[in-house]
């Protein structure tokens, strides 16, 4: 059966700078990776997957040597896509809906992109998102200066880039655009590896529907964000004709998601228990109310973590919880994993064909698990500790902004003895280079208001927590 989209163009290895597949063997005969593999060792050793050890996946700003940073768990994400994409690409294969030259890219490509699926997001998580779309919000909305700048800038997509700022967006222009090694082709990537990453294949206007939208106007969840900005529409329309997906999820896109569900969702539970946010009743409450009246799998699992902790009761373990908790993580996403497979295999004409648009996860059999591991969440993103926590990050988030924006729309800032020229060259000289050198777009010779905004958000989202903390301090005069 032909489909929209074939495996030969959507493994496609064709990149930017070129145009062309890079041919290692010619460099290089012992070289035999396939183009993702090359791809995941050029992130693997660069300083953004590095600066994910202190960006926070739960808890910010924790010493904890135990909980979760976004380094641990996009580690735990390449992990478990490589798994999903072993399996599949085996399966497809033996079905005859894969050509066996292509086996090992599937289950490389999806370690490439579990690896850098977070190196957009801003310090403090989903929390620095909603601080950075609040104040731009505020700023474009009720500041004087902002709205003039938003009349200047003639065109809502460019403002709704910052008021819908959004982490999968940041990621893509970082692996396409921020890494300033050799040219405005930041680290090269193969076309698939940079497809991959794009889970709302939107821009900010046509993407950033809602529930009720999206069931109103029977849209899809790659409608729910959006996933370049302005600044990268056409390299994004490059890769779109290089890998065949025209306004579609690339179809690993599905299985990578699954992979950050999986990972996260099992994994939320242990950082939750370890941070005494959740207790066993109340873990046992939620399992009960969503697993009992669901499969003979869902039931197991359920009984299993009972009888794990009682178990443990009985013989005076200290880490009764902790242990029974890890337990059923590992049960509970080896059920996962193997539902999430058998789903896409039996869902792959209709994905190929861009006909499939939802979470891949909550059409499974593994439906229930993943609601109640929701509902845990939920609880932990609702204690005060993380609350306090988010609380703050999100002050430090916009008391940058407020600074260095106000700094990059100024008249002075060229000029070091004035406040704002002394911000400006705070700012990374990287980001400064590439905004110099290769800005999106000029204003007489001169790089946009539009690039000048950019390079703040490029700036604090390149940032850890601890290094905005630090920085916030020093330039309100806290710390020096």
């Amino acid at each position: 059966m032909e489909t929209k989209m074939n495996w030969d163009t959507l493994l496609s290895g064709v990149r930017l700078r070129t145009g062309q597949i890079k041919d290692r063997r010619q460099e290089n005969e012992f070289d035999l990776r396939n183009d993702f593999d090359d791809d995941y060792a050029r992130l693997v050793f660069s300083s953004a997957v590095r600066r994910l050890q202190d960006k926070a996946q739960v808890f910010p700003l924790d010493n904890s040597d135990f909980v979760r940073t976004r380094l641990t768990h996009s580690h735990e994400v390449s992990t478990i896509g490589r798994s999903l994409g072993v399996s599949v690409e085996e399966k497809l294969i033996e079905l005859g809906k894969l050509s066996i030259e292509h086996r090992g890219k599937i289950s490389s490509l999806l370690a490439f992109a579990g690896l850098v699926h977070d190196l957009g997001n801003p310090p403090y998580g989903h929390f620095g998102e909603a601080a950075i779309q609040k104040f731009f919000s505020d700023w474009f909305n009720n500041n004087p200066r902002g709205i003039e700048i938003r009349d200047r800038l003639n065109s809502s997509a460019k403002v709704s880039d910052f008021i819908n700022f959004e982490g999968n967006a940041q990621t893509f222009r970082l692996l396409s655009r921020l890494n300033f090694l050799v040219d405005e082709f930041s680290y090269n990537l193969s076309s698939a590896s940079l497809a991959s990453i794009i889970k709302y294949p939107r821009s900010s206007i046509v993407g950033n529907k809602n529930k009720i939208e999206r069931r109103e106007k029977n849209l899809g969840i790659s409608y729910k964000k959006f996933g370049y900005l302005q600044s990268e529409e056409q390299i994004f329309e490059r890769i779109k004709n290089y890998t065949g997906i025209e306004n579609h999820r690339h179809p690993v896109t599905f299985l990578l998601e699954a992979a950050d569900d999986i990972a996260y969702s099992a994994a939320d539970i242990e950082d939750g228990c370890k941070k005494k946010v959740l207790d066993y009743h109340t873990i046992e409450g939620v399992l009960r109310k969503h697993l009992t009246d669901g499969s003979e799998k869902d039931q197991k699992l359920y009984e299993s973590f009972v009888k794990t902790y009682e178990e443990n009761i009985q013989i005076n373990r200290c880490d009764k919880l902790d242990n029974a908790v890890q337990r059923f993580r590992i049960d509970a996403q080896g059920y996962m994993i193997q539902c999430v497979v058998k789903e896409f295999i039996s869902r792959h004409e209709s994905i190929l064909n861009g006909d499939f648009d939802q979470e891949i996860i909550d059409v499974s059999e593994a439906a229930k698990v993943r609601e109640a591991f929701k509902e845990l969440a939920n609880i932990i993103f609702d204690s005060k500790d993380i609350v306090a926590r988010e609380y703050a990050g999100g002050k430090v988030i916009q008391g940058l902004l407020n600074m260095f924006v106000s700094a990059v729309v100024s008249e002075n800032i060229e000029d070091s003895k004035t406040e704002e020229g002394k911000l400006y060259l705070l700012i990374s000289d990287n980001y400064r280079d590439i905004i110099e050198k290769y800005p999106f777009e000029l204003e007489d010779t001169i790089p946009s208001i539009y690039d000048k905004l950019l390079l703040v958000t490029d700036f604090i989202c390149g940032m850890t927590d601890s290094y905005a903390l630090e920085m916030y301090q020093r330039l309100t005069g806290i710390k020096l």
